[in-house]
C-alpha cells in the first residue's frame, strides 16, 4: 500500500510527465513539421523547380537533420548541458530535459513528415494541376492525403518522447520515469516503482491506441 506521501509523489510525477510531454510534443510538432515540409518542398520537382540552390538547401537541411537524428539521446543530453544551463538556468529537473527532448525528437518527426508527404502519389498532384487547381488547393490535397500517415507518425513520436524521458531520469528530469528510477535504484518503495512503470505503460498504450484510431478514421483509402 502507498502512504499519503508516496501517493502525492506519484500524482506530482504524473503531472510532470504530462507537462513535459505536452510542452515538448507541441514544439516538436511545430519545428518538425516546418523542417519536414521544407525537405519535401525542396526535393519534389512537381512543386518546386529543382535549381542548384534549391538542391543545396535540401542537402544542407537533410544532412543536419540526419546528424541530429543519429545522436543517441543520452549523448545529446550531455552535450547540451551548457546550452540547457543558459536557456533554463539549471541542468537538473523537468525544465532541463525539455531542450534536449525537443532537439532529439524534432529530427525524428521531421523525417516522418518528409516521408508521409512523399507517400502522396505524383498522379494525385498531376491530377490537381491538370484541373487548374491553385497551389494552395494543391497543398490542401497533399496534406489531406498524407494526414493519416502524419497522425500515425506523430503518435509514434510522442511514444518515443516518453521513452526518451526514461533516459532523462539520470539528470533528475522528474516525471514517472524518474520516480521509478529513484525508488527502484534504492529499493525503498517497490510498490511506488511498479505503479510508476505500469502507469507509463498505460499512458503509452492509450496514446498509441488513440493515435491509431484517429489515423484509421482519417484514412479513406
Amino acid at each position: 500500500m502507498l502512504d499519503k506521501e508516496a501517493l502525492k509523489l506519484f500524482i506530482d510525477a504524473f503531472y510532470e510527465t504530462l507537462y513535459i510531454v505536452g510542452i515538448t510534443g507541441a514544439f516538436v510538432l511545430l519545428f518538425g513539421f516546418i523542417i519536414g515540409f521544407t525537405l519535401y518542398m525542396t526535393q519534389n520537382p512537381y512543386l518546386l523547380k529543382q535549381t542548384k540552390s534549391i538542391k543545396v538547401i535540401h542537402r544542407v537541411i537533410a544532412t543536419t537533420n540526419d546528424i541530429f537524428r543519429s545522436i543517441p539521446f543520452i549523448i545529446l543530453l550531455i552535450m547540451m548541458i551548457p546550452l540547457t544551463r543558459f536557456l533554463v538556468g539549471t541542468m537538473l529537473g523537468p525544465k532541463a530535459a525539455i531542450p534536449a527532448l525537443i532537439i532529439s525528437a524534432t529530427p525524428f518527426f521531421a523525417r516522418v513528415v518528409h516521408m508521409s508527404l512523399f507517400e502522396v502519389s505524383n498522379d494525385t498532384i498531376e491530377a490537381v494541376r491538370s484541373m487548374g487547381g491553385s497551389f494552395k488547393y494543391l497543398l490542401y490535397v497533399i496534406f489531406k492525403e498524407a494526414l493519416p500517415s502524419l497522425v500515425s507518425g506523430y503518435t509514434l513520436t510522442v511514444v518515443t518522447l516518453i521513452g526518451f524521458m526514461s533516459a532523462a531520469a539520470v539528470i533528475g528530469a522528474g516525471g514517472l520515469a524518474f520516480l521509478a528510477y529513484e525508488y527502484g535504484k534504492f529499493g525503498s518503495n517497490y510498490p511506488l516503482m511498479y505503479l510508476s512503470i505500469f502507469t507509463i505503460l498505460a499512458l503509452v498504450f492509450i496514446i498509441q491506441i488513440t493515435g491509431d484510431k484517429i489515423s484509421r478514421k482519417l484514412d479513406h483509402k
